[in-house]
Formats: structure tokens, sequence, C-alpha cells
């Protein structure tokens, strides 16, 4: 399993100002840069989005994306995401006056885009893949996503707060190889992190510490104002099997 960190940086400022993961090429966890990454017909790859939930920095591309590979393949991408993100997509956004309603034109015409509900801990399958939705703990709601190929699995925990009984069930999963782990923000920054619901460095160290050793963990969602402090203190962990996932990084898991 090949795991893309999407590049979005204001700038070239190293951080996740924007959030979105692709994987094997084919499909994307999140949309926040989606749209502006790669060629159109790179992106016309991608057959599935699972989105975590509906702010705006995991969900800015999708729109852009639509656009861009519309007609470029036998059927439309497909949104996964639960009621209540498929709710403020056509409120917020497909709502013929910030974007052109297209999942409304999908009906009517050659579709833009399908989009699937997803339910807390209810497994499904797209493409080779199943994937569970995990619910986690943020100012709306909000899914993570475990994703199994029946050979590797990764899961991608973004954005939340403490979670420490999600990572420990998650931590029995057998054929697990790599966590992408939400780490917003410095340690001296709990205060924020706990208004915001997402993870300081301490938080994120301590959530490392429930998962085997063997499994490599990666601190993504660093918010760039701080990612220096951040960096810094994810190396002083001393944990061997934890690294930033810098944007733009590509992992083999």
């Amino acid at each position: 399993m090949r795991v893309h960190i999407l590049p979005a940086s204001a700038a070239g400022t190293p951080g996740h100002p924007l959030t979105g993961f692709v994987i094997d090429g084919v499909l994307a966890v999140d949309a926040g840069p989606l749209g502006s990454v790669g060629t159109p017909d790179e992106q016309a790859k991608i057959a599935d989005v699972l989105l975590t939930h509906a702010h705006i920095d995991h969900v800015a591309g999708l729109p852009i994306f639509l656009d861009n590979v519309y007609g470029m393949r036998a059927g439309c991408p497909a949104v996964h995401a639960s009621r209540e993100t498929l709710d403020a997509l056509q409120s917020d956004i497909f709502n013929g006056r910030l974007m052109p309603d297209f999942i409304g034109m999908s009906a009517r015409m050659p579709p833009f885009v399908s989009v699937h509900r997803v339910a807390p801990n209810r497994p499904f399958v797209v493409g080779r893949y199943t994937v569970t939705p995990i619910p986690l703990r943020h100012t709306i709601p909000t899914v993570g996503y475990l994703i199994d190929d029946k050979t590797d699995a990764v899961a991608i925990l973004t954005d939340t707060g403490p979670i420490p009984e999600v990572l420990a069930a998650v931590a029995k999963w057998p054929r697990l190889r790599a966590v992408y782990l939400e780490c917003s923000f410095p340690t001296a920054m709990a205060e924020l992190a706990g208004v915001t619901q997402h993870l300081t460095v301490g938080q994120f160290l301590t959530g490392a510490t429930l998962l085997p050793p063997a499994v490599r963990v990666y601190a993504v969602h660093v918010k760039p104002r701080y990612w220096d402090e951040v960096t810094a203190e994810v190396a002083a962990g001393g944990l061997a099997n934890v690294s930033v996932g810098a944007g733009g990084r590509v992992v083999e898991v």
C-alpha cells in the first residue's frame, strides 16, 4: 500500500494548512488540496474519496477535483462520508451559490459525483479495500478511517482530541502497518488544542505509545506556524517508530 500525503503549503511553508491523502493513486482520504495536486489525468485515476468531516481544510479541493476530472473516466468519482458531512456538502458547498450543485446535477445528466453515506464502525468495500469509519473526538461529527487491502492496513485519524480507547482498539488490528495521527500544536498550547479538539505533541506521543512499536506513526495536520516547534518536540520524544509526515511524503507500508 502506497500512501501519499498531499502537499499543501502556503509559500513553501511546511505543515498542513490543507489535508489530504491518496492511497495507491486511486483512493483519496480528505480533499483539502485534492484538485490542485497532479495532472487531471492523474486525478482521474482516483475512484473514491473518503471524507472525515466538513471543515474547509478537508473539503476545499473537492469541487475543483470533480470539475477537473468530469467525463474523463467510465463512471464518476464516489464520495463517502457521514450523513452530517454529506448534508454540509450539499447545503454549504454544492448549493448553487458557492459552487454549482454537482450533486443535484448528477441526477439529471452524466454525473459529476455519486455520494454514499457511511456509518461509524460499519465496514464497507471500495475497490480492493475494506474501509472502517472510526468515530473521533472533534468539534463537529468526524470519523477516521482504517483501510485494509487484506495484506496491509493503515489508519488515518485526523482531526481529533485525545482518543486512547480508539488507539487501543486500532492497535489490535492484525495487518496494521502505519497510523497517520493528527498532531496540530506544540505541547504548550494545550488550552487551544482542547477548545478546538486537536492534539498537542505531548498528547500525540502519549497516543503513539498505545500502538505496537512495529507500527509506524506519522504526525499529520501540523499547523504551519508551529512546524518547527512540533517537529522538534516529536524528535525529542525519542520514539523510534514515530516521525512527522511532511506534505509530499510518499510511504510504502
